[in-house]
């Protein structure tokens, strides 16, 4: 399965609006209740900005002329009344929405985060961890505005046009309906380049990704350019990183800002012309046939023609802010919808032999056109250790990941203890199965904590009871190594202790497992001969019904092994000693 999330599968699958907004309103609905009573705060506040321009006019027609002081005061006390509601309605619903905002893009990134945590190792080798972090950080961010604030504006100005476009009919027909067609002209012209506005968007967030990924991959192998003084590299692979989100973010920016000004002079064109008509139509031609001139309803068409293209100048804006949040959670459906294809099945067949583990003809290639191991039988008995040698690239580390279910086979079954890998749940999969590589990783917090990662038989003992348990294992004394014990503090990284240290937690962790199979990838390769040692008698205490598999170029090593897999070409050979294994060895380094 294809999990690339790069620009080009993303324009090669189309989203179905019905499950995006579906999959959003999952994410929202908890909170509809307090999106309503915002909803109705925002009804409040935009009747007052109908209303007021209303009475004002009013006001102006009856009380003006006859200079009625006493009731002209009373109608400015409850427009004082009117405004002061719809500011108070105003900040409510603010403060309402900011809070519901946060909420929902808390919701947003731990769905975020728990469909990554549940993501094949495949996933992870197809997408760059910094355009990972961009969706989590950068996307749910221009989420959050949308719905702190850009939405619920967006809205209120619908219902205020919407509103005042109705008022100005009944005021006056003719001018209502100049009105209405700038309006209509505004919104078609604005829903002609949503699309491209859109894309832009899009096109920016994904560079603006890529650019976080280069920084991420930059500053991991920071060591690495400064060792080969090859800082130039980095940064020169920066600059055109840069340099193309630097473009896209220049599009997006024009694309976002283009409406404002063409909403502006569309909005100052209608307001002339609906004073130069109101003026003809309410005081000149009132005038002529004999009538009282209008002058409040004049004022009304005024105060109405700013309210009714002001929200229309701001919606051309908060629809930008809109496209980009569109376009955000686009990104973040795209990796919300992706489905595991490592799922756990029924195991219908069980084998009756005594294997611990049994490759039955097994192909498996990272990409199902590529194979990079063919037809691959193996057998291994409970109890004994096998190593697995050969050139590299040959697939000795796919192999082992095979068998701990990093990936499935392409071809072929893998059975565990008689029963399809597979149909194991993952968690007691990982229970049964210890794996230890070259470059162990540890999380940052206390050795305490690293040691009970994932061990749901000693997550809750203490560290007397961790110390008490390795004891009784003949390793009392290995926690004494570092100088605060197991409180000792791990830094992001590990940078703090040593790699012989690092291994060393790694394999306690293992041995604490007490796993039926244990798979060490070059475990010992790059600690000293001391720690080499040590890590052996750590291992001497596992069960003797520990299996393990060991890859490996030492020749003690792989003299000890119960048997030996050569593996070259995607392909397994059974030597039938030593000494015909390093033959095979000798014979593929003069090939190679």
């Amino acid at each position: 399965m294809n999990y690339e999330l790069t620009e080009e599968n993303q324009k090669k699958t189309k989203l179905k609006l019905n499950k995006v907004l579906g999959l959003l309103y999952r994410q929202i609905k908890e909170h509809m209740g307090q999106m309503g009573v915002a909803f109705i705060y925002l009804l409040i506040n935009s009747a007052t900005v109908i209303i007021a321009p209303f009475i004002i006019g009013d006001v102006t027609n009856k009380y003006i002329p006859t200079a009625d002081k006493s009731n002209l005061l009373k109608f400015v006390a409850v427009l004082a009344i009117i405004y002061i509601l719809g500011s108070l309605f105003s900040y409510l619903q603010i403060r309402l929405m900011g809070s519901v905002g946060q909420k929902v893009i808390f919701n947003i990134r731990n769905s975020i985060f728990t469909k990554l945590q549940a993501l094949p190792l495949q996933f992870f080798n197809q997408n760059k961890s910094g355009e990972l972090i961009s969706r989590i950080n950068n996307d749910t961010e221009k989420m959050s505005q949308a719905f702190s604030e850009t939405l619920l504006r967006f809205t209120g100005d619908i219902i205020v046009i919407a509103g005042i476009g109705i008022a100005m009919l009944i005021l006056n027909l003719e001018l209502g309906l100049i009105a209405i067609f700038t309006l209509l002209l505004m919104v078609s012209g604005t829903w002609f380049i949503s699309g491209w506005i859109k894309e832009r968007n899009e096109n920016s967030l994904q560079k603006l990704g890529e650019l976080s990924g280069e920084i991420q991959e930059s500053l991991a192998n920071f060591k690495v350019s400064v060792v080969f003084n090859r800082r130039d590299y980095f940064r020169d692979s920066f600059a055109k990183v840069n340099e193309n989100n630097r473009v896209a973010a220049t599009g997006a920016t024009i694309a976002n800002t283009i409406l404002a000004p063409i909403y502006t002079m569309a909005g100052n064109f209608a307001s002339g012309v609906i004073l130069i008509f109101g003026i003809q139509i309410l005081l000149i031609d009132k005038i002529q046939m004999g009538a009282a001139p209008e002058f409040g309803t004049l004022l009304t068409f005024i105060l109405y023609s700013s309210s009714f293209f002001n929200p229309l100048k701001e919606m051309g804006e908060l629809f930008s802010q809109l496209q980009v949040a569109i376009a955000s959670w686009s990104r973040i459906y795209r990796l919300l919808d992706l489905r595991n294809n490592m799922e756990v099945i029924e195991s219908a067949e069980e084998l009756q032999d005594n294997l611990l583990m049994k490759f039955d003809n097994v192909s498996f290639g990272y990409d199902p056109e590529q194979l990079i191991l063919h037809e691959v039988n193996l057998d291994l008995d409970a109890g004994k250790t096998y190593a697995l040698v050969g050139p590299t690239g040959g697939g000795k580390s796919t192999t082992a990941s095979l068998m701990v279910r990093l990936y499935d086979a392409t071809e072929g079954r893998i059975f565990f203890k008689g029963r399809d890998v597979r149909s194991f749940k993952p968690d007691d999969l990982s229970s049964r199965i210890g794996f230890i590589l070259q470059e162990p990783f540890l999380f940052s917090g206390t050795i305490s904590e690293n040691i009970k990662y994932g061990n749901s038989e000693i997550v809750n003992k203490s560290d007397e009871e961790i110390e008490d348990l390795l004891a009784s294992m003949g390793l009392e004394g290995l926690v004494n190594r570092f100088q605060d014990g197991l409180q000792t503090k791990i830094n992001p990284g590990a940078e703090n202790i040593s790699l012989g240290q690092r291994q060393l937690i790694s394999f306690i962790r293992v041995i604490l497992r007490q796993p039926d199979l244990l798979i060490l990838d070059e475990a010992t390769a790059n600690v000293d001969t001391v720690t080499e040692q040590l890590l052996e008698e750590i291992l001497n205490k596992l069960p003797k019904s520990t299996t393990k598999v060991v890859i490996a170029h030492r020749l003690n090593t792989i003299e000890n092994a119960d048997q030996i897999f050569f593996i070259s070409g995607g392909r397994v050979e059974k030597p039938r000693d030593f000494s015909s294994t390093m033959d095979l060895i000798n014979n593929s380094q003069g090939r190679s």
